[in-house]
């Protein structure tokens, strides 16, 4: 008995115990902060990108092109380096956009102009008829019609975001932002082939 008293009496070694307790905690927690903050400031350049894209294109007065080699591909080209120090992939793989032009028509009102979803290397999800919804609804972005009537253009960027996390949250990690902007020429924005 009376040892088994000095052995819980003996308070040699708790702080190497409790330390030993904590760090596995502290380090999970510094590790989550820090990703958590480079996921957050991933989605921000995600946002900026778009709405600067957005704004590129809005002001080609003289229209753009696609494809990869053409005045879209380019601003892709621009988004990829704002994304800058994310690593955007090997041919920019992580990085994607599709930008569409929506103009308001008096007779069958919003129309999806044309739209290019394969300017970047990696072919972003076409908007379709949703490029219509998104400058639509909730706020309507082109309410007023005319001949050619009022116009928005559409961008949206897809980014993977690659991470340890990619392993515990597999679907948290693509991250996508809508952006809009009027073209500066108050008239359509034209896109030659292979726009569609």
């Amino acid at each position: 008995m009376r040892r088994l008293r000095a052995l819980l009496a003996d308070n040699r070694g708790v702080a190497a115990l409790e330390f030993a307790i904590i760090l596995p905690i502290m380090l999970t927690l510094v590790f989550a902060t820090y990703e958590i903050s480079q996921f957050v400031r991933a989605q921000l350049k995600v946002d900026s990108a778009s709405q600067a894209i957005a704004d590129m294109v809005a002001q080609q007065a003289a229209g753009v092109t696609s494809g990869t080699s053409g005045s879209l591909g380019n601003f892709c080209t621009a988004g990829t380096l704002m994304m800058t120090p994310f690593a955007v992939g090997t041919n920019n793989s992580s990085f994607s956009m599709a930008v569409a032009s929506v103009t308001n028509y008096s007779l069958t009102g919003p129309t999806v102009d044309w739209e290019s979803d394969k300017s970047c290397s990696t072919t972003a999800t076409a908007l379709g008829s949703s490029a219509k919804s998104l400058a639509t609804s909730p706020t309507n972005l082109i309410p007023t019609a005319g001949s050619p009537g009022d116009s928005v253009i559409v961008v949206t960027v897809n980014y993977v975001y690659n991470s340890p996390l990619h392993y515990i949250i597999p679907g948290l990690l693509t991250l996508t932002h809508t952006a809009f902007a009027r073209p500066r020429s108050n008239g359509l924005i034209l896109c030659t082939a292979p726009c569609t």
